[in-house]
């Protein structure tokens, strides 16, 4: 066999993979049009019951979750035909966007219950988009895997990753991203003292948050890996993610109660390096704070969100 053949039958096994990138990244741009048009459509004639979501507020907080609970559907529907080009699993899949979309619309339902969550539109944290960009770090993994078809995964044989794979990087980041925006909460509404909320809440509050939800979502994937190998790097990754939160959160506290004799200037002077002191220190001082102190990568399972 020549050069030119074998290398015109590797271009043409990579012309099909490269077409269905290309499908699959139109349906997504077309899934989030469609669903954005249908989602106006629907508030506008049903006034009465989305009143919180009304089309003269496309930017509110309820339009937000409105959109994602068309979206997942719609998603389904337009990656399905590419799906079945690929002999992937159709039912699985489907599976999958009713369990996504049964979590956002839980999400939904608890974050009407959250005071605050729905502000005023003359609230601060209105002006600065904080609660509609916490929404959508809570439910934009499981929008882009339905986005991006991600949901509807080949044959067991295969070398792709599988359902479980997907499943388990779904949860990590579901569970990280979650903890994230609840250190942000807990730190904007930190009240002893009011003062010290700065400490709390950025890069503080983000990061002890972020572990914690990593570790959390590490413990799960753990128990959802069929691997004996990835079970235990899991398990010992959620150990360590638990340890450093819970040693930056420790450390977020005791600087936050230098409010109580410091105006909040100097709070933010102080409470904004002070997560990175103490990885500094701990990285001088392995023998004492090493342990409870680490840098970590969230590694999740290749090719399982896309």
């Amino acid at each position: 066999m020549t050069p030119t053949t074998r290398a015109g039958e590797a271009a043409a096994d990579e012309k099909p993979t490269r077409r269905a990138k290309a499908t699959r990244v139109v349906a997504g741009v077309a899934t989030a049009g469609a669903s954005l048009v249908l989602a106006l459509l629907l508030t506008s004639w049903s006034p009465e019951l989305f009143g919180r979501a009304r089309a003269e507020d496309p930017a509110s907080e309820a339009f937000i979750f409105v959109w994602a609970l068309i979206a997942l559907p719609v998603a389904g529907l337009l990656h399905t035909p590419q799906a079945l080009v690929r002999r992937a699993r159709i039912s699985a899949g489907w599976t999958l966007i009713a369990g996504y979309w049964l979590y956002i619309a839980l999400m939904a339902a608890l974050a009407s219950q959250v005071q605050g969550f729905f502000p005023a539109h003359d609230a601060p944290g209105k002006n600065g988009g904080l609660f509609g960009a916490a929404i959508l770090m809570v439910i934009g993994t499981p929008l882009f895997a339905v986005g991006s078809g991600a949901v509807f995964r080949r044959d067991r044989d295969t070398t792709t990753p599988g359902l479980r794979e997907h499943i388990t990087a779904v949860t990590i980041l579901c569970c990280t991203l979650t903890g994230l925006v609840a250190g942000l909460t807990f730190g904007h509404n930190f009240t002893f003292p009011r003062n010290g909320f700065p400490a709390m809440f950025l890069p503080g509050g983000a990061l002890w948050g972020l572990l914690a939800g990593a570790a959390l979502g590490m413990r799960a994937g753990a128990l959802l890996t069929s691997s004996a190998n990835n079970r235990r790097r899991m398990t010992d990754d959620a150990k360590s993610f638990a340890r450093t939160s819970t040693a930056l959160l420790a450390c977020c506290l005791c600087v936050s109660q230098l409010g109580w004799f410091l105006p909040t200037w100097a709070m933010v002077a102080v409470g904004v390096p002070a997560p990175f002191v103490l990885f500094m220190v701990a990285a001088r001082d392995e023998e004492r704070l090493g342990r409870w102190v680490q840098l970590r990568q969230i590694e999740l399972p290749g090719g399982a969100l896309y």
